[in-house]
Order: structure tokens, then C-alpha cells, then sequence
């Protein structure tokens, strides 16, 4: 049966649904060629082979991978640590009532949904007020708890944007604003022995930036391999106004027309506060900095997420 050793010379196995018995009698029915059926040492691996290379996570296959070799024990890096909060006097929990000009903290949600899907241990400081001397405290009380330091709003050019100016005194900015939309004013640095990303404070751009900055740094912290995103071409279903100066991660939604071949379309409104956008989404159409409109029918650039192509 399946999972024997081979008998002491034999060569082949004959499926038993294969056969016909009759008394003492085997037919054998359309024979097998030789050495059918049978699983031979080393056929997979062979001695002094790397099975699993350094930076490679270890997941459900991983983890069969080394009980076949009869590993128990390997070493790995420890899960990452990271501290979050938002700032913002008008942010409220959800669930709660919110007066005039108040509205519900959304992104310690995406950005809590996103560190789990990240496989790190995340710490959640809840909301910090504008004000000085409270971001300095979350900030040092972060730094204290956690490999990175992750803040959602308050890194634009307000008046009460702090979290940039208590960066640059209890820590070090390494730079601050690129030239991409959604997502312009984000900060990095580093806050004690702590790395340091300052996210927007408006949603998409939040969840945009987790995604193609933060999350790399994530990985390569964790001692894994950070690899490029994987690109597609394919055609756009409707144009795209946009200018240039800036590169632009507008939403869109990946699918395949009745030939088989991958079309995208934009999810809508791109503003950087329509999270809807990102629910509806399963990939993002990059377009160069340089880059002006695009015409229907055209072929652009496609970064699928959250799914995969079918």
C-alpha cells in the first residue's frame, strides 16, 4: 500500500485499481511502464542540497518541507514589533457619538488589519491629541516598546502637524514628502533605536503608502527577502486625467474581457479620503511621474494586490 517500502527486487507498482483478483489469480491490467509508482531516494533532494535559504518565510509548506527532512529546530528571526497610533483632535473611536466636525478613526483599522496581514506583533496606542507634548510621550513610550514606530497623521504642513517637528527633536528625519499620489507627505527616520514611518493622515493615502513603503521595510526587518512587486500589463477600459510631476497609484480593478485578455478599470473617485476605493480595488495602475492622461484602450501598468490572477 501506499507508503511501503519496495520489496527486494521489484521495480515497478501496479495500481491496485489497475488489476482483477481471482482466487489466487492477479491480472494485470494495461501494465505499468517500469519503475512506475515508486518514490526514489533522492529523487527531490539529494545530499548537501540548500532546502531552505536564508530570508525565506516559513509557512505552511515550509514547515512540512523540514518535518520530511526530519528537521525539528531551525533559527529564525523574531516576530517584529510595531507601535501605532493616529493624531488628530477630530478623530473619535467607533462607537462612539461624534459632534459637529468630528469623524471616526479609520486607519488604525486599516493600517491594524494590514500589520496582522504582515505577520508582526503590532501595539495599538489608540489616538493621540495635537498636541505637543502628548505626541512626545506616545512617541517615547513607542520607542521604548518597539522595533518601528508607526503614526498616522500630522506629517503635513499644518499648523497642528507635530509629529514631523517632535520627529526631528527626539529623533532624526531621514526624508520627508515624495513625489507620489496618493501619499506625498510621508516621513521617515528613526526615533531611538526604533525605525520611524510617519503615514498620512487621510486614508487611502495611509493604506497606499503601508503598502508600497512601509511594507517592504517590514519584510526586510523580519530577515526576509523583499522581492519587486509583480507588474502586468494590461488595457484600460475607460481614459485617466492626471498630471504630470507626480507618480500616481490610482485603484483599479483587474479582471479578464471574453478573450481572456486583462483589462483594467479605474474603482472611481481617487480622492486620497474615499476608502471605498481600496475596498473595491485588487490592484493598483501605476503611472510614471512624467506621465500625462491616458487614453481608453491603452496598455498601463498593473500591480495586482490582494488577489491573484485568474
Amino acid at each position: 500500500m501506499t507508503g511501503a517500502p519496495v520489496p527486494a527486487g521489484y521495480d515497478t507498482v501496479q495500481m491496485q485499481e489497475k488489476t482483477s483478483a481471482d482466487g489466487d489469480k492477479i491480472t494485470i491490467e494495461h501494465p505499468n511502464a517500469k519503475g512506475n509508482s515508486i518514490r526514489y531516494c533522492g529523487e527531490e533532494l539529494t545530499a548537501g542540497t540548500n532546502v531552505l535559504k536564508s530570508g525565506t518565510q516559513i509557512r505552511a509548506a515550509e514547515m512540512g518541507v523540514l518535518a520530511t527532512i526530519g528537521i525539528s529546530q531551525i533559527r529564525v528571526k523574531a516576530r517584529l514589533k510595531v507601535a501605532f497610533f493616529s493624531t488628530g483632535d477630530e478623530l473619535r473611536p467607533v462607537g462612539s457619538e461624534l459632534a459637529p466636525g468630528q469623524i471616526y478613526d479609520s486607519n488604525r483599522y486599516s493600517i491594524k488589519g494590514l500589520l496582522t496581514q504582515a505577520n508582526v506583533e503590532w501595539i495599538d496606542l489608540g489616538v493621540i491629541e495635537d498636541d505637543k507634548e502628548a505626541i512626545r510621550g506616545a512617541f517615547r513610550e513607542a520607542a521604548k516598546k518597539a522595533d518601528m514606530v508607526l503614526t498616522s497623521g500630522g506629517v503635513s504642513v499644518g499648523d497642528a502637524d507635530y509629529t514631523k517637528q517632535i520627529l526631528s527633536e527626539e529623533g532624526e528625519i531621514t526624508f520627508w514628502r515624495l513625489a507620489i499620489k496618493p501619499g506625498k507627505p510621508f516621513a521617515f527616520g528613526k526615533l531611538g533605536k526604533a525605525v520611524f514611518c510617519g503615514l498620512p493622515g487621510n486614508p487611502v493615502s495611509s493604506m497606499v503608502t503601508f503598502y508600497k513603503l512601509v511594507w517592504p521595510i517590514v519584510n526586510k526587518m523580519q530577515g526576509l527577502t523583499v522581492k519587486e512587486p509583480l507588474i502586468v500589463k494590461a488595457t484600460l477600459t475607460s481614459a485617466i486625467r492626471k498630471q504630470p510631476g507626480r507618480a500616481e497609484y490610482q485603484r483599479g480593478i483587474l479582471s479578464r474581457d471574453d478573450n481572456g485578455e486583462l483589462v483594467v478599470s479605474t474603482t472611481g473617485g481617487q480622492g486620497s479620503g474615499m476608502l471605498t476605493s481600496m475596498s473595491l480595488a485588487n490592484c493598483f495602475i501605476n503611472l510614471e511621474q512624467e506621465q500625462g492622461d491616458v487614453a481608453s484602450g491603452a496598455q498601463v501598468n498593473v500591480e495586482p494586490f490582494n488577489s491573484v490572477l485568474c
